[in-house]
């Protein structure tokens, strides 16, 4: 299996071992040994909750930044619809435009035409699709990774239809090839995200494919440098000449409370916000009680994209703008629909490869009889637990800790239980005497 890359980075000077992020992981992928967190890669889902669960800020996120740029001749900003309702009153998305271009990216994208663009792709997908029910969206990475980790039977439900930035990213290499005469490769298409798993998402999409896009900054990495520049020109008249970003409400909705929703109006369609209830839901689903739904959009972060974690504005002020910038839009402009019908018969929506469940340790290596006696010990070793779920182990729960000792990555004795040393070497490594 290829190595796996993560967006959050364990800082072990800065760590307490303090249990806090092992204790929120939904995909039990954090232990904590001898005093300092770790994760297991092929459980990470890149959700994020250890680094907001951290108290010690040990915890961080990775993206690029503006200096990464200078290595590309022709560098294309493709932001987030977010990015527009990060902003105080008065300054207009030209201004944030403006304030991009100042930056050093020599153009910023407009992807509403590729929002319409995958929607009619979605509803085609959905209308022939005769397998199981309900479809889920892979707008969210988080949401992709988590069928692939603790979900894999439904695997299949996942819609094979790449995102509107990747289709964004590859109408930019597209474009600006033909129109400046440069080599794809000179050109970047850097995503401004709202979150970190995007990043990840980019750098290594779930399917195994190469992404069409090159990275990411995150909205927290341009913002500062935005608004001070935007501040001081929101009086003037865009100097760009960038034709307006936003011209239609479609290109907003996508990211508030709506969804996809209102482009899919003759399905049964339903959409879930944070990772603990999309988690509930996926319950259902395994269980059969979830029937009545054709197509299901779930997002991990509560509120949705605008709630992510490399956000700056508050969520209801995020709303709120873009409730603002949509009231006098229309649904949707003449020129992107024109530019829709002219595109839609002529490209390909599907992903370069399917999305399959993550290879995880004890799950799909060895033989059946192997499976077979790895589950046999898993099941024994549990049994001679407390079933207390104190965490103390290093594992988050019991279960937890008879899985890692089937598949070799720890010992029954770990329980302070079951050992007369464990409780003083967990003495040892928190106690530590004070001069």
């Amino acid at each position: 299996m290829a190595e796996l890359t993560h967006g959050f980075k364990i800082d072990r000077e800065k760590c307490k071992g303090c249990l806090a992020c092992m204790r929120v992981c939904p995909t039990h992928a954090i232990r904590v040994k001898d005093g300092k967190a770790r994760y297991k890669p092929d459980h990470c889902i890149d959700c994020g909750v250890c680094l907001t669960a951290c108290p010690w800020n040990s915890i961080g996120a990775t993206t690029w930044s503006v200096e990464d740029l200078s290595r590309f001749k022709f560098k294309v900003a493709v932001p987030c619809p977010v990015l527009f309702g990060q902003f105080p009153t008065g300054i207009t998305p030209a201004n944030i435009v403006d304030g991009l271009l100042t930056l050093g990216f020599d153009a910023v994208w407009d992807y509403s035409v590729e929002i319409d663009l995958v929607a009619r792709a979605i509803q085609e997908y959905v209308e022939k699709w005769k397998g199981a029910t309900p479809l889920i969206s892979i707008s969210c990475p988080v949401v992709v990774r988590l069928v692939q980790v603790s979900y894999p039977r439904m695997a299949d439900q996942l819609i094979p239809i790449q995102l509107p930035r990747e289709i964004a990213g590859r109408e930019v290499k597209r474009r600006y090839s033909a129109d400046l005469g440069l080599n794809r490769d000179d050109i970047a298409a850097i995503y401004i995200t709202p979150c970190q798993a995007k990043t990840i998402s980019i750098l290594q999409p779930a399917e195994g494919a190469v992404s069409h896009l090159d990275g990411t900054l995150g909205i927290t990495d341009v913002y500062n440098a935005v608004l001070a520049y935007a501040s001081l020109q929101k009086d003037e008249t865009s100097k760009s000449g960038h034709r307006p970003i936003i011209r239609n409400s479609t290109f907003l909705r996508l990211h508030a409370s709506e969804g996809l929703g209102h482009l899919l109006p003759v399905h049964r369609y339903l959409r879930v916000t944070g990772l603990a209830n999309t988690i509930h839901v996926f319950n259902d689903i395994e269980k059969g009680k979830l029937r009545n739904v054709d197509f299901l959009e779930a997002y991990s972060c509560w509120s949705g994209c605008s709630g992510g974690n490399l956000t700056v504005a508050n969520v209801y002020v995020t709303r709120s703008k873009f409730h603002s910038l949509a009231r006098n839009l229309p649904e949707m402009d003449a020129e992107t629909q024109t530019e829709v019908e002219r595109r839609y018969s002529i490209e390909d929506f599907t992903l370069d490869a399917p999305i399959r469940p993550r290879p995880i340790k004890g799950r799909t290596a060895g033989t059946l009889k192997e499976k077979v006696q790895m589950v046999q010990l898993a099941e024994s070793t549990l049994a001679g637990l407390p079933g207390l779920n104190c965490g103390l182990c290093g594992a988050p729960t019991c279960k937890e800790l008879a899985r890692d000792v089937s598949i070799g990555e720890a010992a029954k004795q770990d329980c302070i239980l079951l050992s007369k040393n464990r409780l003083q070497e967990l003495q040892r490594t928190y106690l530590r005497e004070t001069e």
